[in-house]
C-alpha cells in the first residue's frame, strides 16, 4: 500500500521514487512533501512514460516491511 504518489527527488536515483507514506519513500529518503512536486502514479501509462521507472531501492522495497518499520515494529 502507497500513497499513490510518486516523486523526482534529484537525489541520484536517476528515476522516480514510490512515496509509501506522506513524506517518506520505500527506498528510505525523507522529503518535505510540500516542497516537491508529487505526481499521481499514472496507471494505464504507455511504455515509454517516467512512471515505468522507480529507483532501484524502491522496485526492490518488500512494502510489508517498509510500513511495519515505519510503526516501529521490530520484527520486520
Amino acid at each position: 500500500m502507497t500513497t499513490g504518489y510518486v516523486v523526482d527527488l534529484d537525489n541520484g536515483h536517476d528515476s522516480y521514487c514510490v512515496e509509501s507514506l506522506v513524506g517518506v519513500t520505500y527506498c528510505g529518503e525523507t522529503f518535505d512533501p510540500t516542497a516537491v512536486d508529487r505526481e499521481l502514479y499514472a496507471i494505464d501509462r504507455g511504455e515509454d512514460h517516467p512512471h515505468n521507472y522507480f529507483c532501484f531501492d524502491c522496485s526492490k522495497a518488500d512494502s510489508r516491511k517498509v510500513r511495519s518499520l515505519a510503526r516501529g515494529e521490530t520484527d520486520a
